[in-house]
């Protein structure tokens, strides 16, 4: 009996060894750096960028996002605020923009008025194509904001 008790003693620990350990392995790139964030690396973009500033109930949203070698770029901006649920954010009434340009660069900026309190942001999607015709879709969202 007393040997079942070492081998399962043993067993477990054995177990519990190869559960809390890991293996790590780490590559640093730069490409661009954003201060106190992490920043991806995309195939496309150079860099992205999503803010959301409010002034009493007024919101600014600004979406940007450059390329070097993009000839196409849509931005769909959309306002979103917290439901208070699992996380869900609704997508703000009247507070959906969208534009296409053939450029390297977008910077794209839209005002929502007459917020009501709670949780806002920015949900930036972007789709870049370049010079191949190959194309790349990145979502970034802004700081969460709130409204007294």
């Amino acid at each position: 009996m007393r040997f079942r008790q070492i081998i399962a003693s043993a067993l477990t620990v054995m177990c519990l060894c190869t559960c809390f350990s890991t293996t790590v392995s780490a590559k640093t790139v730069s490409t661009f750096s954003l201060v106190n964030s992490i920043s991806p690396l995309y195939d496309i973009a150079d860099s992205a960028y999503s803010e959301l500033n409010i002034v009493g109930t007024k919101a600014e949203c600004v979406s940007k996002v450059s390329g070097d070698n993009t000839t196409k770029i849509t931005v769909e901006q959309t306002l979103q605020k917290y439901s208070g649920w699992f996380w869900i954010w609704d997508d703000v009434d009247g507070a959906s923009w969208t534009r296409t340009e053939n450029k390297s660069s977008v910077n794209l900026s839209n005002t929502k008025s007459g917020l009501t309190s709670g949780t806002y942001r920015v949900k930036s999607m972007f789709t870049l194509t370049d010079k191949n015709g190959k194309t790349e879709t990145l979502t970034i969202y802004s700081d969460e904001v709130s409204v007294n």
